[in-house]
């Protein structure tokens, strides 16, 4: 039996109050209110580990968001991140958490930074050059996964899958919370993206250099729109856990997403260290299909499924499988219910592999 919180009802209670103010305030030419709220029990039921119990454990992230729009061309964007609770994280067996979202573990002391709450607080500057030609700077404290990795079915773990690997690359090491600068320019169909970041590395109290640059070509046709999208990024300074020693990491990713008809659509994420550096995946093979409801008469509601290869990349994990499915169900354009089921399996060297699955509900309040 999973215990009530106190404390977990009482930031349920206290985002719902702002998100439902949002919607009944939020008229402003400069100013706007947003936010995510959402609430997930997951269960483990393991069938190759025996260290590790079959458990379930809850958590709540709630993040509220501020926009202010001085003129046309500028913007400055606050984001705070609140949770209650670990899920899974604390107790599971796997590699990777069977949750992506900001639990309340990553919302205080950010990064190792001393910064609490605060995920994001950044302003933007845009320069129309033309006709379907803009250029967008941004300056603070920025996640890299907003301007990098994106895909149409793979990348929100509060209303697609859960699983990180199924949000960005776990091979990558995309920073979060950070400062950084960031570009995009708009040129008729293709969307060119850097980013530059000083990240923490929590583990030895150390920062490194993040950069990326992404190419990124829209593709309208008769069956659909497609995005189709060209990643290089990578870390300088990066300190190796085990030797001490500082590497030099650079990974090419790919992320595709199509549309197949108003019914149908296809992902695919892949991605390759280009590197001898020892890390924790050399190599991500992901692919899924996302099906609207409009098949079965709810077109709001939609169902994802994929699949994850990782290939191991250090002297300790061979490989790692991952499989899930969920259905989203819309009870109107604020509020989802989203049952989920996840496989999920590490093979080692050495130790016996690890494989499971993870049982979800979660409901999102959107924005």
């Amino acid at each position: 039996m999973m215990p009530t919180h106190p404390k977990m009802l009482l930031l349920i209670l206290v985002a719902w109050f702002w998100l439902t103010a949002v919607r009944a305030h939020e008229i402003s030419e400069k100013w706007s209110l947003g936010g995510v709220l959402s609430a997930a029990v997951q269960c483990q039921s393991l069938t190759g580990n025996s260290e590790a119990n079959d458990t379930c454990k809850a958590a709540v992230p709630f993040q509220p968001e501020l926009t202010y729009r001085p003129g046309t061309h500028d913007r400055l964007y606050l984001k705070l991140g609140f949770a209650k609770g670990n899920g899974l994280n604390d107790v599971t067996p796997f590699n990777l958490s069977s949750w992506g979202a900001d639990l309340e573990d990553d919302v205080k002391n950010i990064n190792g930074s001393g910064r609490d709450y605060l995920l994001e607080a950044w302003y933007e500057h845009a320069v129309n050059m033309g006709r379907r030609n803009r250029l967008g700077l941004t300056l603070g404290i920025i996640d890299a996964s907003r301007y990098l990795d994106q895909n149409a079915f793979a990348n929100d773990e509060y209303i697609q899958f859960m699983n990180p690997a199924l949000s960005n690359a776990p091979n990558t090491f995309f920073p979060a919370y950070e400062p950084g600068i960031a570009a995009e320019w708009h040129l008729d169909q293709w969307i060119f993206s850097a980013v530059l970041m000083k990240a923490h590395q929590i583990a030895v109290s150390e920062k490194y250099d993040f950069y990326g640059l992404q190419a990124s070509y829209r593709l309208e046709t008769k069956i659909g729109t497609g995005n189709y999208r060209v990643l290089i990024n990578g870390n300088r300074d990066f300190v190796d856990e085990e030797s001490g020693g500082k590497q030099d990491n650079d990974t090419l990713l790919i992320s595709l997403d199509q549309q197949l008809g108003k019914k149908i659509g296809l992902f695919t994420r892949m991605g390759w260290r280009l590197d001898d550096e020892v890390i924790n995946y050399r190599a991500i093979y992901s692919g899924g299909m996302d099906i609207r409801g409009a098949t079965w008469g709810r077109v709001l509601d939609n169902i994802g499924v994929a699949a994850v290869y990782l290939e191991g990349g250090d002297s300790i994990t061979v490989n790692t499988r991952i499989a899930e499915l969920y259905y989203r169900l819309v009870i109107n354009p604020y509020i989802a219910f989203t049952p989920n089921i996840q496989y999920m399996q590490d093979r080692y060297f050495s130790s016996p592999e690890t494989r499971g699955f993870i049982y979800s509900l979660r409901m999102t309040v959107n924005l």
